[in-house]
């Protein structure tokens, strides 16, 4: 980026010099080095609870690398740490549950963001996730703000208390309100926020998420090592952390309804992650006596290989409003199917029957349960539909030309820009 310092002297010299008397051609300069100035200067604090292993996180670091290979300056603020990264600030040591210390944990986190908003002088602020935007939203700064929005937040917060829900339904509403940018990462999450939270609207752009195409492609193409694949078999693949919200135990669930209603299929599953349910699935897969049949892995450097060798997608998650694995799963061509909330109708380029051929409704919302209900068969049913039509590779084809993810970050860029 050294080149970038010789900018503002270069557009003196570009000018002839038997112009520079002009005062239109003064004034363009002038125009000109102001316009590279500002945006070689320009700071970023990125906010966000926690960098573990979700999307957020992902989309987060990416476009971090992103901005400064473009020139910007940045700065991460997270407010709960697990493990010290020297490249982060942090705010918390860790989360709570006790409401007493959460709520002291949230001013201490509050005066710690204006101590570094001061100290920093960020020109714009980039939340993601719900605690980090509220936050964001009250941060008294000149600062543009911009908040991302990942989760279907009526389904999300559907198990409070109904006077929490009624609390935090407020708050939201008028947080989002604050804010002059606010990305939804599907048009289901716009509607969400406008329906029940009655939002405007107006402040609300949809940016999915997309990846790198190119590069998994690539990686995709590895041998897999890790366990020997069994060649007459269809195998059936989820790919997440092992907790509430992306409802692993379904796809095991559905395992169990192919293996029994189509034994012939010789169906076999992989789930690959690690999370605080981990144990739990554990114990269910040997409850339905599957433990030969599904294989409980953690996350690998190279996901893409085994997603690539796979049948199918299964993505049963409760609230996920456009989880990245599944543009992945896009980018590779392999067939899926998914809850309404998790699969945007975005990718079919609005094409409901389309979309409702590769999705399901959420009807039974217990945990760990061992009846085969109507929800399961519906899963399983469309399981067997994609693998012998797979509408949902054609259905997206026509959004998977534009899945890049430097299209996602150009998109973020001009929002921040104009």
């Amino acid at each position: 980026m050294v080149w970038k310092r010789f900018l503002p002297y270069l557009c003196v010299r570009l000018i002839p010099q038997n112009l520079m008397f002009s005062n239109f051609c003064h004034l363009l300069n002038c125009i000109i080095l102001k316009i590279i100035i500002l945006k070689m200067g320009k700071r970023v604090l990125f906010i966000i609870d926690q960098i573990k292993t979700g999307g957020a996180e992902k989309i987060l670091l990416e476009y971090d690398k992103y901005l400064l290979s473009h020139g910007y300056k940045t700065k991460i603020f997270v407010l709960y740490n697990d493990n010290d990264n020297e490249r982060y600030e942090y705010g918390c040591r860790a989360n709570t549950s006790n409401i007493i210390v959460k709520t002291i944990q949230q001013f201490k986190l509050y005066w710690k963001l204006r101590t570094v908003i001061n100290n920093y002088k960020p020109d714009v602020l980039f939340s993601f996730l719900e605690r980090s935007n509220i936050l964001a939203s009250w941060l008294p700064t000149t600062a543009i703000k911009v908040v991302t929005v990942h989760n279907i937040l009526s389904i999300q917060y559907k198990k409070l208390h109904p006077i929490l829900f009624r609390i935090m339904k407020k708050v939201i509403r008028t947080c989002y309100s604050r804010v002059p940018i606010l990305i939804a990462v599907s048009n289901s999450i716009k509607c969400d926020l406008m329906k029940k939270y009655n939002l405007a609207g107006d402040n609300i752009i949809v940016v999915t998420n997309k990846t790198d195409p190119f590069k998994i492609e690539i990686a995709s193409n590895e041998p897999i090592s890790e366990f020997e694949w069994d060649h007459n078999a269809k195998y059936l693949i989820n790919i997440g952390r092992f907790c509430h919200q992306k409802a692993q135990w379904k796809v095991i669930k559905t395992i169990k309804y192919l293996k029994t209603n189509y034994p012939e299929l010789n169906m076999k599953g992989i789930i690959m992650g690690d999370g605080e349910l981990k144990s739990d699935l554990y114990k269910y897969r040997a409850k339905l006596h599957l433990e030969d049949e599904i294989i409980i892995m953690p996350y690998q450097k190279n996901p893409y290989k085994f997603i690539k060798k796979s049948d199918i997608f299964l993505l049963p998650s409760y609230f996920e409003g456009c989880p990245i694995v599944l543009s992945e799963v896009i980018a590779l061509g392999i067939p899926f199917v998914g809850s309404k909330p998790a699969v945007p109708i975005d990718y079919f380029c609005s094409d409901i029957s389309e979309w409702n051929n590769a999705t399901f409704e959420i009807t039974n919302f217990s945990d760990f349960d061992y009846n085969i209900d109507s929800e399961t068969k519906e899963i399983g049913e469309k399981v067997i539909k994609q693998l012998s039509t797979l509408s949902s590779v054609s259905g997206t084809r026509q959004w998977n030309e534009s899945n890049n993810k430097e299209k996602q970050f150009d998109e973020y860029t001009k929002l921040i820009e104009d």
